[in-house]
């Protein structure tokens, strides 16, 4: 099976749902944001200048959040119908919509980097290149649970055989980044394994390459639960 984000928006791109397509407009805008953001830093002397966690990347991936856990609630609603009891199997749709309500609250206000803080302050320890880590890991445990979640409801999750592909891929891309946050959270690492000036180099790098596959993540989530919304009303007409 092919994962590549270019394979997947190809073949969707086939189908009346327009998924394929959606996926194209929202790569091309994510592309157009970090190029320009990337632009905008390095003539201003600071290439990260626009990835903090204030700036409008930011903003862009909560807003994908947003439209996640809305098109979640609403493959629930469509697939429910006249079964909204917890024990039915569609109610993992209800989990989903509320976790990425948690997880735009999160990216917003910073959640897990104030954990991170607060916690140091509670353990009465300063930070180290191990403890100031934990803030990525909780991310990490994000996706952990996600996965489990799926996986506990994969009989559900069958019934969307055509969206299991950008699940797939959308984790892939999760994955990464948690990997390329805990690489350049501290130069301590690259600094280790390429001397300090390269090592400065490529967290540079890495950190705009991390910030990209989280958007990329988030687009590619988007698109599957897009992707689910449209294939719900059938499966709801047809439960079988």
């Amino acid at each position: 099976m092919k994962l590549s984000v270019s394979s997947i928006t190809s073949d969707l791109s086939k189908d009346k749902s327009h998924t394929g397509w959606l996926l194209k407009i929202l790569l091309t805008i994510n592309t157009l944001v970090v190029v320009l953001a990337v632009w905008t830093g390095i003539n201003e002397g600071n290439v990260r200048a626009y990835f903090n966690e204030e700036s409008f990347i930011t903003s862009l991936s909560t807003a994908y959040l947003i439209a996640i856990a809305l098109l979640s609630m609403g493959v629930y609603i469509r697939r429910c119908r006249k079964d909204w009891s917890w024990r039915s199997p569609a109610f993992v749709w209800l989990i989903i919509a509320m976790g990425f309500v948690f997880l735009a609250a999160d990216e917003h206000m910073e959640i897990h980097e104030r954990f991170d803080i607060w916690l140091h302050g509670i353990l009465g320890i300063e930070e180290n290149a191990i403890t100031d880590r934990i803030d990525d890991v909780i991310v990490g445990l994000y996706g952990m649970a996600a996965a489990g979640l799926v996986y506990r409801y994969r009989a559900e999750m069958k019934r969307y055989r055509n969206v299991l592909p950008l699940l797939l891929t959308g984790f892939a891309f999760l994955f990464a980044m948690v990997f390329l946050d805990l690489l350049t959270n501290r130069p301590d690492i690259l600094a280790f394994l390429l001397g300090m000036d390269m090592g400065l180099i490529m967290q540079t790098a890495l950190g705009v390459l991390e910030e990209f596959c989280k958007l990329t993540a988030c687009t590619v989530f988007v698109g599957s639960l897009y992707q689910a919304f449209r294939t719900a009303k059938s499966i709801a007409l047809d439960p079988a």
